[in-house]
């Protein structure tokens, strides 16, 4: 049978990460609505909502339905003029809720104020199920909380929108229990998954609990949860080669050097950089060991040279959909050529051959083969939850510099309500659980210097990382509300209890 490379590498995801990771579309919106869909049990269907909002220059109130036009207190006995002025209003309240998690208004709605979703569950259900997964084996009261907000409906968006959803269709949610990837358990002791599991505990302790019918949901609470959770899905695939590599894993989680220097020119934005391109590396080789697995489970390791050169040969050992035969023969050609180039340094045989090849297809640069691989998955993923910079998908020399919302809730997860610590203290647990390196620890270039990454000096300082990074990081943890430095120079970090 010939081989799909659309479906090897779907295949190879799932079993090395336990959730497909192979599509452009996916967004932290597709996360939310998943997540929070399945804790609540239920969705809203929300074409009514986009049918409302839809641009009136394409729909104009007079050819809508009359039930739109007595919906709202605000829009009775209105002329289509000033109904068309309403909802141009709205959708600027509902492009601005979707921006929060750069979504589009076709594929959300209000994730972030009410228990409005995604109208088509099927982006992102598998990573999301994952995440959702974690949150189910916290020990702390995370999903009551969630839920509690979640129905809550007395802040002014979601009254706003409130009347179109009185009437709304619900339907109920199954939730699809998560598998185990086979190449190894996930929350196996001292993986990263277990460190969101504790990340979820804590960050838990700083959401609101509800205080009866009238309390104020808060939408800053359902962002932190989506925001961790965006970070949770880049960190968990940045470190699965690590977990399950054969040849032994690195003491250290893979390193995402934050940039706060204020520039992208001197030697701690280079190693933000070579990070970054680390984590690619990682998301391939662990894709590697996913193809491997594929491949020896539909029998191809049974193949020796000449099988595979006379399936090429016969144009019957790839599945493609060209419509001409001379495109065709290229990928026929091209595959060939890569498949005579490729060799394994420690198992030169025919099927470590055949793995480095289909591997290396799949992640062709061109992309030929049309493939969305999880390390193009993850990276851009990335810059749309904003932890990486610059943001597109036509960017280089890509570093990692979170936003305020996402550098927020990865805070929280390590520092309690009530806690203290020092800067050097929250440096080292960020470096230790999450491989975050902002410098300020004994650690740094050691932990660096084990995935092969070197920070020199600069031009004007002999230690940039212990200097101008660390304090652009004291900057942006003070400007969070968080940090506070002392007449001795020691800065501490704290969340007050009544912070929340």
């Amino acid at each position: 049978m010939p081989m799909r490379l659309n479906d090897v590498n779907g295949d190879a995801s799932e079993a090395t990460f336990g959730f497909k990771a192979t599509s452009s579309s996916t967004r932290p919106v597709h996360l939310a609505q998943v997540i929070f869909s399945n804790i609540l049990g239920s969705t809203y269907q929300s074409e009514d909502l986009f049918k409302f909002v839809e641009r009136p220059g394409k729909t104009p109130s007079a050819e809508l339905d009359e039930k739109y036009h007595n919906l709202f207190e605000s829009s009775r006995d209105l002329t289509d003029e000033q109904l068309d002025n309403l909802r141009h209003r709205m959708r600027k309240v509902v492009d601005n809720d979707n921006a929060l998690y750069a979504s589009t208004p076709y594929r959300s709605a209000m994730t972030s104020m009410s228990d409005w979703f995604v109208a088509y569950r099927t982006i992102g259900v598998t990573p999301s199920n994952f995440i959702y997964a974690v949150i189910e084996r916290s020990n702390s009261d995370i999903q009551e909380k969630l839920s509690d907000q979640l129905q809550d409906h007395h802040d002014a968006i979601s009254l706003l929108f409130r009347p179109l959803a009185k009437e709304g269709e619900k339907d109920n949610v199954t939730v699809s229990p998560w598998q185990e990837p086979e190449l190894g358990d996930a929350f196996d002791d001292g993986n990263m998954a277990e460190e969101f599991v504790s990340g979820f505990d804590t960050l838990s302790l700083h959401l609101k609990d509800s205080n009866g019918d009238y309390d104020l949901n808060y939408a800053r609470d359902l962002r932190r949860v989506i925001k961790f959770s965006g970070f949770l899905f880049y960190v968990y695939m940045a470190n699965r080669h690590n977990e399950i590599r054969e040849n032994g894993s690195k003491e250290e989680p893979v390193p995402l050097v934050f940039n706060y220097t204020g520039n992208t020119e001197n030697p701690v934005a280079d190693a933000s950089l070579e990070s970054f391109r680390v984590v690619g590396s990682q998301i391939q080789l662990a894709t590697r060991l996913g193809v491997k697995h594929v491949l020896d489970r539909d029998g191809y390791k049974s193949y020796d040279e000449d099988d595979i050169f006379r399936e090429l040969e016969n144009q019957n050992f790839l599945e493609l959909n060209r419509k001409k035969k001379d495109k065709e023969d290229q990928d026929y050609e091209k595959f060939e050529q890569v498949f005579r180039a490729s060799r394994d340094p420690d198992q030169d045989t025919t099927f470590h051959r055949l793995v480095d090849a289909v591997s290396n297809v799949i992640h062709d640069f061109s992309n030929r083969f049309d493939t969305y691989t999880p390390q193009s998955t993850a990276q851009t993923y990335g810059w749309r939850a904003g932890l990486l910079k610059p943001r597109g998908n036509r960017a280089n020399k890509r570093r990692f510099r979170p936003d305020p919302e996402m550098l927020e809730p990865i805070l929280l997860s390590v520092i309690e309500p009530g806690q203290s610590m020092s800067l050097q203290e929250l440096s080292e647990e960020l470096r230790s659980r999450y491989g975050i390196i902002v410098g300020g620890t004994e650690q740094d270039r050691r932990h660096l210097a084990e995935w092969d990454i070197r920070l020199g000096a600069s031009a004007s300082q002999s230690d940039p990382l212990n200097n101008q990074n660390r304090d652009g990081f004291k900057d942006a943890v003070s400007d969070l509300g968080y940090a506070e430095e002392y007449a001795d120079g020691v800065t501490i970090v704290s969340v007050p209890e009544a912070e929340i």
